[in-house]
């Protein structure tokens, strides 16, 4: 059996508050690397929602724990440094760091007037229990003209049996078989009034988002008679469903009330012609790509670019949402498009405008709530501020790794020099062959996920979900390639297992899941020339630079800001051997990842503390 070292469990974190384990330790501080401090609630929650090789290993575990430690107080020394130079002045960062605080308080607005105010009662968790014991199954009528269902209503007060007028009706293509409702998928009043029904009684016409409904009570299945489903029926089930009801009712409320007296135009002229420009860079991308109409188009940092460029900068100061106060600009527009990853299945002009609509109003409605949480100051609460350094240092961190990335090309003559030292005999690295799948898309990365857990040849899912487009044409198969292609992807494969999965693994332009199919000794060949292998080893030698650049660095960090661990405070934080990566859902819509991921950096712990006169 395939051993899923990485992604065991995917999860949804649904509030900002959210807890993997309730601990004493909170706020207590782990580590600090220079003014920076690491609690361990961060190491907890980074550790739990981050994917580890071999984290399933009990024995692993320790060693397991210092080494995140390590990469994770790297981090914070890079976070340090990059402050240090700058980089926190910068209008990228700016502008990122708005976008995170933005969303953490709009969230701090939901948790308060929403999440906070859901009071679950006894009687609630009783008739809740009650409901969850039996599925309903109903008929319908529906229609968008309101003149339209009363006449059908009176229709059926005269006498007309309801299946009559059902056979006459478009709906009933839909409904060959009674429609199945178990409790919780209805609003409270629905389900108040559907439960509340008898066998072979219908309703009142019922106003919903979805048009104008009369439904016919046509069965009701008991618990007893419907034990086969499996329904978990527990009593905390039950509170947690309840809970969703009582927040989906309030919600709803609170959303009728904020926005009954607000009215924010967006002007449709800049908008159209966005559209424009965005579907003939989609439609050339997808073209010259040959990017499946399965696959999506994402919007990248080019894609900015030629847009600013296209537009000039009197049109990208133009009010592009019209807010009364602080109105949002065309520029600020395109950059919270990228920042969100605007994405499009279909490249023509009408689809690509009719995705701007939808995300236009998503950003309003988002503003305002925003707005709304600043006039309270919730961008004060701790749970806000502990949020956004974290994503902040995170971010900050990327940024100056960065410019190690772009400083780590190779010279000819840096590659030559080395092929003629080595010129008597060639090293040929260690080669591995896997199978991945790559996507852009979190959504189809937990598909690929669920799929690959549940045993599913990860030929067909690559062959299925993969974005990478040479490696489709063979199911995702690579090919033998060196240990040193490929980045972190070539890295990680040289320390598994044939029949190791790994993932997900991020990268700068998606996701990586890969299984290591297989694997070829290191060898040492008569020296072949110079033209067949400077590209191997200029790879080679900007991914070694490149690592002991990082490397170097973080001990000049180390060394310049100092660094501490509580060493039995991170010894008592009990973790689980899960691995587990996950999404964090943000009140009134949107998703981040759970936590910021990191690349592992723990090279630079031996060279510092032997800098220190310490054994490691």
């Amino acid at each position: 059996m395939k051993k899923l070292y990485l992604m065991i469990f995917f999860l949804l974190i649904i509030s900002s508050s959210y807890k993997i384990f309730s601990q004493d330790q909170g706020d207590s501080v782990v580590a600090k690397a220079g003014n920076i401090s690491i609690t361990a609630k961060e190491f907890l929650d980074r550790y739990e929602m981050t994917p580890l090789f071999r984290k399933q290993i009990t024995r692993m575990t320790p060693s397991l724990k210092l080494e995140f430690l390590y990469s994770l107080i790297a981090e914070k020394l890079w976070a340090n440094q990059a402050e240090q130079m700058g980089f926190d002045t910068t209008s990228v960062m700016k502008f990122v760091t708005k976008q995170y605080e933005d969303m953490f308080v709009r969230d701090a607005v939901f948790r308060k007037d929403i999440k906070d105010k859901v009071k679950v009662t006894d009687k609630d968790i009783l008739q809740g229990f009650i409901r969850s014991q039996t599925t309903l199954e109903v008929n319908y009528l529906v229609s968008n003209n309101k003149k339209e269902i009363f006449n059908l209503y009176k229709l059926l007060n005269d006498g007309i049996p309801f299946d009559t007028l059902l056979a006459t009706r478009p709906e009933k293509i839909e409904q060959t078989e009674p429609k199945q409702i178990v409790y919780g998928q209805m609003t409270q009043s629905l389900e108040d009034t559907l439960y509340g029904m008898k066998v072979g009684h219908y309703t009142t016409p019922i106003a919903t988002p979805d048009g104008w409904y009369i439904f016919k009570m046509t069965n009701k299945i008991h618990s007893s008679e419907n034990a086969a489903t499996g329904q978990n029926n527990s009593v905390e089930s039950v509170k947690k469903t309840v809970e969703a009801i009582k927040e989906r009712k309030l919600y709803q409320e609170y959303f009728y009330n904020f926005f009954k007296d607000k009215k924010i135009e967006a002007n449709a002229i800049l908008l159209r012609s966005l559209a424009e420009k965005l579907s003939s860079i989609f439609s050339k991308r997808k073209f010259e790509l040959r990017i499946s109409h399965k696959d999506p188009v994402f919007m990248d940092v080019k894609d900015v670019q030629k847009l600013e460029q296209e537009f000039g900068p009197d049109s990208l100061a133009m009010p592009c949402i019209e807010f009364k106060t602080n109105p949002m600009t065309l520029d600020t527009f395109i950059r919270k498009l990228i920042f969100q990853g605007f994405s499009s299945y279909k490249t023509d002009y009408r689809s690509i405008g009719e995705i701007i609509n939808t995300v236009t109003r998503s950003m309003i409605e988002h503003a305002l709530f925003a707005r709304e949480g600043y006039k309270e100051k919730l961008n004060l609460l701790p749970s806000v501020q502990r949020d956004l350094k974290m994503w902040r240092e995170n971010y900050l961190t990327q940024l100056l790794q960065n410019k190690f990335i772009d400083s780590s090309n190779i010279s000819d003559s840096t590659v030559y020099d080395y092929y003629k030292k080595f010129n008597k005999n060639e090293y040929y690295p260690e080669e591995v062959n896997i199978v991945e799948v790559f996507n852009k898309n979190p959504d189809i990365i937990d598909e690929v996920l669920k799929e690959a857990r549940d045993g599913v040849n990860m030929h067909k899912l690559a062959m299925k979900y993969t974005q990478r487009e040479w490696t489709k044409k063979q199911n995702g198969e690579f090919g033998f390639f060196p240990i040193t292609k490929f980045g972190k992807i070539g890295e990680i494969a040289s320390t598994m297992k044939v029949g190791d999965i790994y993932g997900p693994l991020k990268l700068n332009d998606g996701y990586s899941i890969f299984e290591l199919i297989g694997k070829r000794p290191s060898k040492v060949d008569t020296a072949l020339p110079f033209e067949k292998s400077k590209e191997e080893l200029s790879h080679y030698l900007a991914m070694k630079k490149e690592h002991k650049a990082i490397t170097d660095y973080t001990v000049y960090l180390a060394k310049k800001f100092g660094v501490s661990i509580d060493m039995p405070l991170l010894e008592s934080i009990k973790v689980t051997e899960v691995n587990a990566f996950g999404y964090r859902l943000l009140g009134f819509g949107g998703r981040i990842p759970a936590v910021p991921l990191m690349a592992p950096n723990v090279d630079w712990v031996d060279p510092y503390l032997k800098s220190l006169n310490i054994t490691p």
